[in-house]
């Protein structure tokens, strides 16, 4: 779609106005009576991006909204709406756009250029007035910059673990909770004996001369399934035979003697999982792509899990790679009393492309829809810091090796979107439906 280039943008937003624009002769909605046909229009387009939300080949990038995903500055509003306001927005100015070229009305035209207008003006207000809330905490975040197609996942856990700490030896003593990224363990762990292995062991040693951090760690795990279980269709089988579950997880180690875990519940198409896996297993068997990972179908949590510091104030949303893209599932870590937002990622196998940075930048739009400071560790870049405002007050740029010692805020106020997420969505497919079989129920009439 022309809207989702390797940049967002006001650019990407002319390009929308423009192709929406034929979107509306293409899809003959005026054959609707009166105003339906044209609150059906953006109410099927944002249904149609909410489907991306929800079914098995899932891809929120179609989502308009996130085209200002890198100028915070005049969405501020997604507190109040998530990105599902902003493809209203789009549309909305875009159908008025189209009454003022189409008819020549000149009303239609002031009204989109209000409409365009006064929501920017709304946020710069909001943006200059919103002043990031909660306790300042003192947070490492480490950016190893491991090859995840040459290095990384030829390198033991022993090993990866060294570099880490070594990574965070001078700073461990002056800060609260330490990130490394999605997988930063890559060799596969049995997730029930964790605390038996060596890196885990050397973890404690250093754990030993530096006892205040914790640390959120991103790690590969796999479980054996009994003979007595039964076998989940994200089950692998071992050319033996033997069934065995595969996580992509996170690893949340404190003083405490049991390690707080959460394995990714939103999984990548074709890499960490098959889509319609039921239906085309039998046919194709359990073909999933190389990115530079561990491969094979992936276990996902059933729900979203928030890791709590030892001294029980910083409350961490584990957020794993792609998740940071679904509004509406980063808010659920919030209401189940997240008061930091953390994002792990492994963004290497896009290289240096546009991919990236989008997905970088996608990140912005949790912190303005919940108000948290988010704190982001990616294997190869782009690591940072992200206040309530969206801002990028600190980052490491992609294949920079290095570390971020940043303070965000620890927020506890529940925004309207965090309380009721993709509302808008879910009002767009009540009345496309409602519409839909209104008008099939009158051409049957005429029939």
């Amino acid at each position: 779609m022309v809207c989702h280039e390797n940049r967002s943008g006001p650019g990407n937003f002319c390009q929308c106005l423009s192709y929406g624009n034929n979107l509306l002769d293409l899809a003959q909605i005026e054959k609707l009576p009166g105003n339906m046909a044209w609150v059906f229009f953006p109410a099927l387009w944002i249904s149609f991006e909410k489907l991306h939300y929800e079914w098995d080949l899932e891809w929120p990038w179609l989502t308009m909204g996130n085209v200002f995903a890198a100028y915070p500055e005049i969405v501020q509003w997604y507190e109040y709406t998530g990105v599902f306001g902003g493809s209203l927005w789009v549309l909305t100015v875009n159908l008025l756009l189209y009454f003022w070229i189409k008819h020549r009305s000149l009303l239609r035209g002031i009204q989109a250029l209000a409409l365009l207008i006064v929501p920017i003006i709304f946020s710069v207000y909001l943006y200059n007035s919103y002043q990031p809330e909660g306790k300042e905490v003192p947070v490492l975040i480490l950016q190893p910059d491991i090859d995840p197609w040459t290095e990384k996942f030829d390198r033991s856990n022993e090993e990866s673990m060294r570099d880490l700490l070594d990574m965070a030896e001078t700073y461990a003593d002056s800060v609260k909770l330490i990130i490394a990224p999605e997988t930063a363990l890559s060799r596969t762990i049995d997730k029930n004996k964790i605390t038996h292995k060596a890196f885990y062991r050397i973890w404690r040693d250093f754990q030993a001369r530096h006892p205040l951090p914790d640390w959120l760690i991103g790690a590969s795990l796999y479980r054996f399934l009994d003979q007595t279980d039964s076998i989940p269709l994200s089950a692998n089988r071992t050319s033996g035979g033997r069934w065995y579950q595969l996580y992509n997880s996170a690893l949340y180690f404190s003083r405490t003697d049991k390690p707080q875990m959460y394995h990714k519940k939103l999984l990548v198409v074709g890499a960490e999982k098959m889509p319609f896996h039921k239906y085309l297993s039998p046919i194709i068997g359990d073909v999933v792509l190389d990115l530079g990972g561990t491969t094979g179908t992936h276990t996902p949590s059933p729900e979203p899990v928030v890791f709590t510091s030892s001294d029980g104030k910083i409350k961490t949303a584990p957020v794993i790679c792609y998740e940071s893209v679904f509004g509406d599932y980063v808010r659920k870590y919030v209401l189940k009393g997240a008061n930091l937002l953390a994002v792990i990622t492994n963004d290497g196998w896009w290289k240096k492309t546009g991919g990236y940075r989008q997905h970088f930048h996608y990140a912005r739009l949790r912190s303005i829809e919940n108000r948290r400071d988010l704190v982001r560790s990616a294997n190869t870049g782009r690591s940072g810091h992200i206040n309530q405002r969206g801002d990028v007050t600190a980052s490491l740029e992609f294949g920079k090796r290095g570390v971020l010692l940043v303070k965000p805020k620890l927020n506890e106020r529940i925004t309207f979107y965090a309380r009721y997420g993709d509302y808008i969505a879910r009002i767009a497919v009540f009345v496309a439906l409602i519409l839909l079989v209104y008008a099939l129920g009158k051409k049957r009439t005429r029939l």
